[in-house]
């Protein structure tokens, strides 16, 4: 498992988002700062969100496929 901190500042973005991990055939977690977790391939999960802050992504894939899983969202992807 993986993690890297997103921003999601726009329905768009969590549109497009949740589009590219559609891609992969694993499970996505996004924890926001105040704990709660969601899918993070459920628009409606993502929505709840406070989107104004970075949330966590936790990526439960083997190295290569989490690998590829980070390089195809570098537009959230914030350090």
């Amino acid at each position: 498992m993986k993690k890297v901190n997103v921003l999601l500042n726009s329905p768009e973005k969590v549109n497009n988002f949740i589009q590219i991990l559609g891609n992969f055939n694993c499970d996505f977690d996004l924890e926001s700062g105040h704990g709660r977790v969601v899918d993070a391939k459920s628009l409606i999960g993502v929505l709840s969100l406070n989107l104004k802050k970075c949330a966590s992504l936790s990526i439960h894939a083997d190295d290569s496929e989490a690998n590829q899983v980070i390089a195809n969202l570098q537009d959230y992807v914030i350090e």
